[in-house]
C-alpha cells in the first residue's frame, strides 16, 4: 500500500512538473505580443516599387516602405534585419528595425463607431471618448457592432492595430491604457 502511494506522487509530482515547463515555454514565445499575434525577426532581401519583402525562418513576408515612415522608423535597406508582428492571419501589422521593439498600449471600452469615411475608431471608456486613427482598412472588416465591449491594440505611434472583442477580464482596463511591450 505504501509503495503504491510513493509511486503515485512521483508520478504525480512529474506530471505536474511537465506541465508548468511546458506552460511557461509557451508563455515564453509570445512574450511582447498580444494573444493571437505573433513575433518573428529577418532579413530584407528585395524592394520592388516601394514593397520590402523580408526573408525569416516562417516565410518571406511583403512590407510596404511607407509602413516605417509612418512609424518614424528608417526605411529598411536591403540586409537590414527587422522585428515583424505578425496578426492571427499571418498579416504584417508592425515592423521595427531589429532591436527597436515597440511599446503597445491596450484600451477597453464599449465600441461607439468605426468611421466609414475616415479611418477611425470611437470609444466610450472610463475617462471619457477616445478617438483613434485605424492602420488598416481590414480592422473595420470585422464583425463587431457598435456598442460592443472592445479591446484595441495601439502602437508606439498612438494608431490602432488590431481590435478585438473584450473578454472578461478587460472590461476595467482603464483608458490611459495598459502596457505591454
Amino acid at each position: 500500500m505504501n509503495r503504491t502511494m510513493n509511486f503515485h506522487v512521483i508520478v504525480l509530482s512529474a506530471v505536474m512538473g511537465i506541465f508548468l515547463l511546458m506552460s511557461g515555454i509557451g508563455h515564453a514565445d509570445s512574450k511582447g505580443v498580444s494573444h493571437g499575434h505573433k513575433q518573428v525577426t529577418g532579413v530584407v532581401t528585395t524592394e520592388k516599387g516601394g514593397i520590402l519583402t523580408v526573408k525569416t525562418p516562417t516565410g518571406d513576408y511583403s512590407l510596404a516602405e511607407n509602413a516605417s515612415r509612418r512609424h518614424g522608423h528608417a526605411v529598411p535597406k536591403l540586409g537590414d534585419e527587422v522585428t515583424l508582428v505578425l496578426d492571427e492571419n499571418n498579416a504584417v501589422i508592425e515592423a521595427h528595425p531589429k532591436g527597436e521593439e515597440g511599446t503597445h498600449h491596450f484600451y477597453t471600452g464599449k465600441l461607439v463607431y468605426m468611421g466609414k469615411m475616415n479611418k477611425e475608431i470611437k470609444l466610450q471608456t472610463s475617462d471619457g471618448e477616445k478617438v483613434f486613427p485605424l492602420a488598416r482598412l481590414e480592422i473595420k472588416t470585422k464583425p463587431i457592432e457598435e456598442g460592443a465591449m472592445v479591446t484595441v491594440e495601439v502602437n508606439e505611434g498612438g494608431t490602432v492595430i488590431d481590435l478585438h472583442r473584450a473578454s472578461h477580464d478587460e472590461k476595467n482596463i482603464p483608458s490611459k491604457g495598459k502596457t505591454r511591450g
